[in-house]
């Protein structure tokens, strides 16, 4: 799906390019950050950057797909807990790690990926083995044993992972929203989402 050009060759070349537009969405987004801007943080010139990359809009799919993977391969090294709650807890708990270890990525991936065409953002909605594809997973295996009510798996995951998106506003708020006090929040508020049954 990614028009990445020379960047599929070259991983040295992508790997740099790649890193220096992460820099550059965090300080400005998407909508600020010029072609040249990028070239000049890569240090190449503006023109050589067209041959690594086909589109701005290409580049921000790449940066946001090496980011998920970064993020996912993280996930996928946890062990998996035995149980729905034990599943479902783990996830909310890596996930607020995860921003605070990362606030530029975090940052990046929840503001910037609105910016995808309706194809690029399906594209990325259908990676396999993702954190995202893990909780639809969880999610249906929580329907299939009658552990949630009448819900749409779809709506719900979504709807939990953008609950988890606000984490870093209530952080900001208050320095009473320490990492027990959000991870209890977030999963009372999941809980609800989904329509637990006791």
């Amino acid at each position: 799906m990614p028009k990445a050009g020379a960047l599929a060759h070259n991983t040295e070349s992508a790997q740099f390019i790649i890193a220096a537009a992460k820099e550059l969405l965090a300080e400005v987004g998407y909508g600020a950050m010029s072609m040249r801007q990028l070239a000049s943080r890569a240090g190449i010139l503006p023109g050589s950057l067209y041959h690594h990359v086909a589109s701005k809009q290409d580049l921000l799919l790449l940066v946001l797909q090496d980011l998920l993977e970064e993020r996912d391969s993280a996930w996928r090294q946890l062990p998996r807990k035995k149980t729905f709650l034990g599943e479902l807890q783990g996830l909310i708990r890596f996930v607020l790690a995860w921003q605070v270890a990362h606030p530029n990525d975090a940052k990046v991936l929840e503001h910037e990926h609105r910016h995808l065409d309706a194809q690029q953002q399906g594209w990325l909605a259908q990676r396999t083995n993702s954190l995202e594809s893990r909780l639809h997973n969880l999610l249906h295996r929580g329907q299939q044993k009658s552990t949630l009510g009448n819900i749409d798996v779809e709506s719900a995951a979504l709807a939990i992972m953008a609950l988890l998106g606000t984490a870093d506003a209530l952080r900001g708020s208050s320095p009473s929203w320490t990492a027990s006090r959000l991870e209890a929040h977030f999963l009372q508020m999941s809980l609800r989402v989904l329509d637990v049954k006791a």
